[in-house]
């Protein structure tokens, strides 16, 4: 229903307000309103009465004849109408024109055509444009840019938007709802879709949702998804990642790097830290590179040598050309005492001369740049300091150091390769044995004491805020306190596990994936305990202090309640209690549903009961019953409604009938029209043709007979009727005092005023056999037969027949 809605939602806003649109314009329509009486009238008509009406003055030339037709020539249209068969208006000005001859419309206005056989079908164009509406079946419309072709009331059948101009002229069509495609000129057929089994984009994506496969590719950003890999490549942030969960990372990013192959291989950098370990042994060829490079003017030479993957590394720099053009060189800030840090601050890039060696894979290394000096035992930190200010370091041997030791009095780092490492300063000490067979750390902060074994595969630590462990990739266990809270939490390869304890409350979570079974165990002194069991999609199962509730693949659902929960529900405190009783709350089994106060056969029938009443639904039938009264509907055509105060019973709204009833009055009686009925703010007792009256607080209304007599009585105007007005006929606006008063339609007598000029009109026959005018600035006319007339202008000229006396 949703697409259907969807598809007369587009063929209303696309289609209709074009063919809907024939019209006529206000600006050439209002010249013809304009009021012509007495002596402007006589100034302006040839000739007047019943049959006929002639204007002629300047521009302006009508003729009215008996009502049905109408022909003006004034200066912005022409208009010529033949009630009600024929209509037609063309502008003087421009290019606008319409046309009507009964229900077939056409409208010109500059360029676009509109036509129409109202309310059926639309067609029309413009200079790039057409369209054609077959209400409701179909609808078609084309311009420059574009066309559209559809079946709006059967949408499973059709649909077409094709656009035909541009550099990316695009098709687009859809097919019973479920098949659409895209057809472009320039790249072929470019989206597809079969919902809601695949959607595909030759430019932006393909998606396959039963065999878990996504891809996403955009000028600047591309994204694929297989299962548990993941690729996506950021060309406007130069940023790429590659995921194979569990095991496999690599991500890179500006000043950023990471790759992982868990847990023999990790390699990280940014712009603080770097890291690298590598457990796969794996190797490159031998390699010998030289390169030349420059740096400020300056001509240096390159040269790097590695055996098995940088198993034994070597990297030298040596400047040949210094050139005397560069008055200062930008360096590294100076390095006036020993430190410590986690990224080196220098490099081979930034020195005139540079020696470095590494072991291991990066493991053990040493680097000596211009005076700097760079040592690291990973995962010890860089220890950094310059020759010119050394203190206390001791390297054995100088150029390749096995033997590293430097201490005062805040920092001592110390290591022997590659036996021992040591790093030590006021807050911390950090230890390591045969590389990372063994390491241990003390930190003063918060008491922390951790040990790894195999680092950093096995490690275990301890604080005065947190404790934990790890066997990768195996298993990670923590413990921490978050403000009154702790928190435990283990996590393995297809698990979480994580507990919360506070004061008086606990919450214990498990998860297995990838078949999501989850476990959850809730103890709080602000809810009741609770604990669940999901084995998704098959079984779920919530266990609480009021009850359990049971689902099995949707279909089955069930929960049993304590007794005293239930009347605790219902408000029942004489119960409270009472000793605790389990019973059925719900019982589902698709399509039957109970609980203990309803039944349900979905989705024919709805029964809710409660103890003052019940209500149902069942076949298009509504009853609700209490004790103090009831409501029943079937689908408007009847109604009832009883209740304390009233009883009511009617049909569509009152249409057809309506009774209400008060206690101590009738207020509504009614069957079709005829009837009484008695409301805040009016009252009527209607039985026409014989009778009607209505009284309200500042109006009345009375009519008497098949219109035999009408009368309308209010603050601003008065209205009589004598049998429907064709009698006598009487309207007074009691603001201006404006009045007109008919006899027999005229024919035995009318008169009638008009607030400027003071103008007054008398006569019978419709002015034919005698009629008499006069205004407030002396205008005065008298005729007979429309032959005899007497005219005393505003001047004072009289005029007998027209000539003056």
């Amino acid at each position: 229903m949703t697409t259907l809605y969807q598809s007369i939602f587009v063929f209303i806003f696309f289609a209709l307000p074009c063919g809907l649109s024939a019209k006529t314009w206000y600006d050439l329509e209002s010249e013809k309103e304009t009021k012509i009486y007495g002596s402007e009238r006589s100034a302006k008509f040839t000739a007047s009465n019943i049959f006929y009406d002639v204007e002629n003055w300047t521009n302006h030339h009508s003729i009215r004849a008996l009502g049905f037709y109408r022909y003006y020539d004034y200066p912005k249209a022409k208009t010529k109408s033949i009630f009600p068969f024929y209509y037609h208006i063309q502008s003087k000005s421009d290019n606008r024109e319409y046309k009507r001859i009964l229900n077939l419309n056409k409208t010109i206005e500059k360029e676009a055509v509109d036509q129409s056989f109202y309310p059926f079908v639309f067609w029309g164009k413009d200079t790039n444009s057409s369209y054609l509406t077959t209400v409701p079946f179909f609808f078609s419309n084309k311009n420059d840019v574009r066309s559209r072709l559809g079946f709006p009331i059967l949408p499973l059948l059709y649909y077409h938007n094709r656009e035909t101009a541009g550099e990316n002229k695009n098709h687009y069509t859809r097919l019973l709802t479920l098949l659409h495609l895209e057809v472009n000129e320039r790249k072929g057929l470019h989206e597809f879709s079969i919902f809601p089994l695949v959607y595909y984009s030759k430019e932006n994506y393909l998606f396959l949702p039963l065999v878990l496969f996504y891809q996403n590719n955009r000028s600047n950003f591309n994204e694929y998804w297989f299962g548990p890999i993941y690729y996506s490549d950021d060309k406007a942030k130069n940023e790429r990642l590659i995921v194979g969960f569990p095991f496999l990372g690599h991500y890179r990013a500006p000043g950023k790097e990471f790759d992982l192959i868990f847990p023999l291989y990790i390699n990280y950098s940014d712009s603080e830290e770097d890291y690298h370990i590598n457990l796969l042994w794996y190797t490159k060829t031998n390699s010998v590179n030289v390169d030349l490079a420059t740096n400020d003017g300056n001509v240096y030479i390159d040269f790097d040598f590695g055996v098995l993957y940088n198993l034994v590394g070597y990297s030298q720099r040596t400047k040949v050309l210094d050139s005397k053009l560069v008055t200062e060189k930008i360096k590294p800030p100076e390095i006036k005492d020993p430190q410590v840090i986690k990224k080196r601050e220098f490099k081979r890039e930034s020195s005139d001369s540079f020696i470095g060696y590494n072991l291991l894979f990066g493991v053990f290394s040493y680097e000596r740049a211009d005076s700097k000096r760079h040592i690291r035992l990973l995962p010890l930190a860089w220890f950094t300091w310059d020759e010119s200010s050394d203190d206390n370091v001791v390297l054995l041997p100088p150029f390749f150091p096995i033997w590293f030791s430097y201490q005062s009095d805040d920092l001592e780092y110390k290591v022997l390769f590659p036996l021992y490492g040591k790093q030590k300063d006021k807050e911390s000490e950090f230890r390591a044995y045969l590389l990372n067979l063994y390491l241990t750390e003390d930190v003063k902060e918060n008491n922390r004491k951790e040990r790894s074994y195999f680092w950093p595969l096995i490690n275990v630590y301890e604080s005065d805020i947190d404790s934990g462990h790890r066997v990768l990739p195996f298993y990670v266990q923590r413990n921490y306190t978050r403000e009154q809270y702790q928190h435990g939490d283990t996590f393995t390869l297809f698990s979480s596990y994580r507990k919360t304890t506070a004061p008086s409350y606990s919450d214990t979570k498990f998860l297995f994936w990838p078949f999501w079974i989850s476990y959850e165990d809730k103890n709080s002194p602000y809810h009741e305990k609770e604990k669940t069991v999901w084995i998704t999609p098959f079984f779920y199962r919530n266990m609480r202090e009021s009850g359990t509730r049971t689902n099995f693949l949707w279909f089955m659902d069930w929960e049993w309640q304590k007794e005293s929960a239930l009347v605790k529900n219902l408000k029942l405190k004489s119960a409270e209690n009472s000793e605790p009783k389990e019973s059925l709350s719900h019982l589902l089994i698709f399509p039957f549903y109970k609980t203990h106060s309803s039944f349900s056969v979905i989705p024919f029938s709805f029964n809710h009961w409660y103890s003052g009443g019940f209500t149902t639904f069942t076949l298009l039938n509504y009853l609700k019953w209490e004790k103090t009264g009831h409501y029943y509907n079937f689908l408007y055509l009847i109604e009832s409604e009883n209740t304390e105060s009233s009883y009511q019973f009617r049909s569509l709204g009152d249409l057809l009938w309506g009774f209400r009833r008060e206690p101590s009055r009738i207020n509504r009686m009614t069957f079709l029209w005829l009837g009484y009925d008695d409301r805040s703010y009016k009252t009527i007792y209607n039985f026409f043709p014989i009778i009607r009256i209505a009284d309200a607080d500042k109006e009345k209304s009375r009519l008497y007979g098949p219109f035999l007599y009408y009368l309308f009585d209010s603050e601003e105007e008065k209205t009589e009727l004598l049998i429907v007005g064709l009698g006598y006929y009487h309207n007074k606006t009691k603001s201006d005092s404006q009045y007109s008063t008919y006899i027999l339609l005229g024919a035995l007598y009318q008169e009638k005023t008009e607030i400027e000029r003071g103008y007054v009109k008398r006569g019978s026959l419709w002015g034919w056999l005698w009629e008499y005018q006069t205004e407030d600035n002396g205008y005065e006319k008298f005729s007979i037969l429309k032959l005899f007339s007497y005219t005393k202008e505003t001047d004072g000229t009289k005029k007998i027949m027209g000539i003056s006396i």
